[in-house]
């Protein structure tokens, strides 16, 4: 087994360093989520062969992490005029990427964790709808469902807040 986590952490640790970095903003705190992440791996017993189930499982942990990190963050108000993770990202300049953080960290205070995990994956990473199920281990309508449900959600905190 240790042999497994050792070729899972080779393989995987500078991916998943890489998009809690672009997530988080901050090298130090994607090296702890992304550390934190193969200490429950390893501590799961999940190694196995089948490489897909860890792959999805290394992927929504770290996910998860980041996503409670950025809840955890009391930095700035909702600015929902700019909110962009209901669209996929274009652009991929150092600006871009700090506002799609911060608009982030309010998403992660205002919505809940499923639907965010599915805006994450679909719209930051770039993932199709059925790599995302997969990962989620969920059906493609879910994350549909899911996508939906993000995007109404904005919707109506832009109602709310009148913008």
């Amino acid at each position: 087994m240790a042999a497994d986590i050792q070729s899972a952490y080779r393989r995987y640790f500078p991916l998943i360093r890489d998009k809690c970095r672009r997530m988080l903003g901050d090298s130090d705190e994607a090296q702890d989520v992304a550390q934190e992440t193969f200490i429950r791996l390893w501590q799961s017993g999940l190694v196995t062969k089948d490489a897909q189930r860890v792959t999805a499982w290394i992927y929504r942990t770290s996910t998860n992490l980041a996503v409670d990190k950025l809840r955890a963050r009391r930095t700035q108000p909702l600015r929902v005029e700019r909110l962009s993770l209901t669209s996929p990202v274009r652009e991929r300049s150092a600006e871009a990427l700090a506002e799609q953080r911060q608009e982030l960290e309010a998403f992660a205070r205002h919505l809940p964790t499923d639907a965010l995990e599915a805006a994450l994956m679909s719209r930051l990473d770039g993932m199709t709808q059925e790599e995302i199920a997969e990962v989620l281990q969920v059906s493609e309508r879910t994350v549909r469902r899911l996508l939906q449900r993000l995007d109404d959600q904005v919707q109506q905190i832009r109602r709310m807040l009148g913008t």
